[in-house]
């Protein structure tokens, strides 16, 4: 893996363009209290959202390898950061909203457990600072 981030330096804040190795482009920005432009996310916030999709990866295709017919999968999630530097997670909290059929809400958590001890390579780095917590909504599928 390989990315490529450049500072835009004609701009008032600290914002950056990056490219990842695999050819997309995002802008990221250090803008904290929305009372200016922000061009992006800031790179914590990134940090976040590789982390619970790296999850969720675990989750769709573990629901899927188990028989189960997968309609929905969404992740909600808060990160509490230390206040002093470095400001690390000391706490990610994610709900995984799943509308499925075929699978029991055991299976999901075992299919959870398994990403957190064994494949989930952004949580893995992110508990030596932090505490997480996965929780589940197994939602009914409307005929």
């Amino acid at each position: 893996m390989e990315c490529e981030i450049k500072w835009l330096a004609n701009d008032d804040t600290v914002s950056f363009v990056a490219k990842t190795g695999s050819g997309h482009i995002m802008e990221l920005d250090t803008v904290k209290d929305g009372s200016e432009v922000s061009r992006g996310p800031r790179p914590m916030e990134t940090v976040l959202v590789g982390a619970v999709a790296c999850t969720q990866y675990d989750l769709i295709t573990g629901i899927k390898e188990a028989g189960g017919v997968l309609h929905a999968c969404n992740a909600f999630a808060s990160g509490t950061r230390r206040e002093q530097k470095p400001k690390i997670f000391t706490d990610i909290k994610v709900l995984f909203s799943i509308k499925s059929e075929n699978i029991s809400y055991h299976s999901i958590q075992k299919i959870l457990d398994s990403s957190k001890k064994e494949n989930g390579s952004a949580m893995k780095m992110l508990e030596k600072s932090a505490n997480l917590t996965f929780d589940i909504e197994l939602l009914p599928v409307e005929s």
